[in-house]
């Protein structure tokens, strides 16, 4: 029975032990491939965690490698490393059960209504391909020219900004008219992930974007608000929709990311040079972008 009542906020922590409480599912697994999220995010409000903060997550569990259970699925056994990398499947296993345990919270009613999974937007990994998706530049092109006619006016500058800069999802959400300085070509991005600032370069396509859909909003004004507050716009719907008149298929906002990465290393763009445009803090998380780095030489 779930412990946890309606019109309250929840932890992450909380959503987890109340959903393994009532969990009768046949896989011993699930509990170890929460721990991560817990562990990463426990502490934080379950219906405010984002895709990037999921996928920060699965990219440490993967950089992790592959654990065991010397004494088997025994409780109190604790996993070790093996050395050996994790198989696409099994992380993909990890994606599935945590949006497994956040589903669960959102058909309890125990979050806003208009809460999304955040997990849509975290790639599902090909099973028999490791390498990462990206957009082509066909792809991309057929992406923006869509994208124009959106229904929400705002998507083709942040798909724009988003491919141009690498910047996160959250951090573009965050981005206020206060921080985009359009006359030198430069976004301020205060907090990262990584607790840092960053400073985002603006082409002058971008540039010429954003003064489209600037108007008359004030300063303080979210770039990327909605159309009747100063809140972060829900343009999932519109995003789905623009991706599916473009023909694409397996990708989600985080795709533009890797784009922006995967671009870099097709450029000729060492793994350092691509790690500071990430904003990542080692190479861990960059050496994914190698082989491109290698084809290209």
């Amino acid at each position: 029975t779930c412990l946890l009542t309606r019109g309250n906020s929840y932890t992450l922590r909380e959503i987890v032990d109340a959903y393994m409480a009532q969990f009768t599912g046949r896989d011993v697994n699930v509990t170890a491939r929460l721990v991560p999220f817990v562990q990463a995010l426990g502490n934080q409000i379950a219906h405010e965690i984002d895709a990037d903060q999921i996928q920060d997550v699965l990219d440490a569990v993967q950089a992790r490698g592959a654990m065991r259970c010397p004494g088997g699925h025994l409780r109190g056994t604790a996993a070790v490393p093996t050395g050996r990398p994790l198989a696409l499947s099994t992380l993909n296993r990890y994606r599935g059960a945590i949006s497994a345990a956040l589903t669960w919270g959102k058909r309890k009613r125990l979050y806003p209504k208009t809460w999304v999974n955040p997990v849509l937007e975290v790639e599902q990994h090909p099973e028999n391909n490791a390498r990462v998706r990206f957009l082509t530049a066909e792809e991309y092109s057929r992406l923006l020219a869509v994208s124009r006619v959106s229904a929400w006016p705002k998507l083709r500058a942040l798909i724009m900004l988003a491919v141009t800069t690498g910047a996160r999802r959250g951090a573009l959400e965050g981005l206020k008219w206060s921080d985009v300085d359009l006359d030198n070509a430069r976004a301020y991005v205060e907090r990262t992930k990584n607790g840092e600032s960053f400073v985002l370069v603006l082409l002058p396509e971008v540039i010429d974007e954003l003064r489209k859909i600037k108007g008359k909003a004030s300063d303080d004004h979210l770039v990327f608000c909605g159309r009747k507050s100063n809140s972060p716009a829900a343009f999932y719907a519109s995003w789905k929709a623009a991706l599916k008149s473009a023909r694409i298929e397996g990708a989600c906002f985080h795709t533009l990311r890797h784009t922006h990465a995967s671009w870099l290393a097709q450029r000729g763009a060492q793994l350092l040079e691509i790690a500071d445009s990430m904003g990542h803090k080692s190479l861990t998380m960059t050496r994914r972008y190698a082989h491109l780095c290698i084809d290209n030489r």
